[in-house]
């Protein structure tokens, strides 16, 4: 019974971590590759050009950039991509992860992002801290400065598993969400570890019928 009790605690290790570690922000500008240890879950190609976004408000994807409205981000943008308009905002959830990472486009002062951690904690990112600079040319849809990947690394902290993307002005920009991908390693303890946990279970629940 104690080894099961190891080998749980093992496995919930991975969705229950340190609180205290802040998130390390990183911007590679001017690029538009994947971020290292990630893999994209979304890109916005499943929806049609103009369609909006569930779960937000003034939210749409667009195909092509539209004058005023919004612009596709300079690198590594391709298909569609999505924009948050003027007093929008938008929302998506997924699997805990420690890294959280997208394409960014013409970054400007009224953008704001807000992750979501296991547990129910969050942390709003305004203008230039999403990016982490604070200096920064506001909107150039061209400039490296402004346009890349951004990715948000837990490090021990609490594992994201949502993200709000909001904008008080025309509009928030962003291409091909990606999240960190367990090493099969680290699957494979995680399903020994809940194994451990299920067949205890069941053990318990025999053990009880026959008594």
């Amino acid at each position: 019974m104690k080894n099961i009790a190891i080998l749980g605690a093992a496995a919930l290790a991975f969705v229950s971590v340190n609180a205290d570690a802040a998130v390390t922000v990183n911007f590679a500008g001017g690029s538009g590759a994947t971020a290292p240890g990630t893999t994209v879950f979304q890109n916005f190609d499943s929806f049609a050009s103009g369609a909006a976004l569930p779960s937000g408000t003034s939210a749409f994807a667009y195909g092509a950039s539209i004058a005023g409205v919004a612009a596709r981000p300079a690198y590594g943008s391709t298909g569609n991509f999505a924009a948050v308009l003027g007093g929008g905002n938008w929302t998506v959830n997924f699997a805990p992860t420690s890294i959280f990472s997208f394409v960014l486009g013409s970054l400007d002062t009224y953008n704001s992002l807000t992750l979501h951690f296991v547990g129910g904690g969050s942390t709003t990112y305004v203008g230039g801290q999403i990016i982490n600079d604070l200096i920064f040319p506001s909107g150039d849809q061209i400039s490296g400065e402004t346009n890349g990947v951004v990715s948000y690394n837990a490090g021990g902290g609490p594992l994201i598993n949502g993200a709000t993307f909001s904008s008080r002005e025309n509009s928030f920009e962003f291409d091909n969400l990606a999240r960190a991908v367990p090493e099969p390693a680290t699957w494979a303890l995680m399903i020994l570890g809940f194994g451990a946990i299920g067949g205890a279970l069941r053990r318990r629940r025999t053990s009880v019928a026959y008594a």
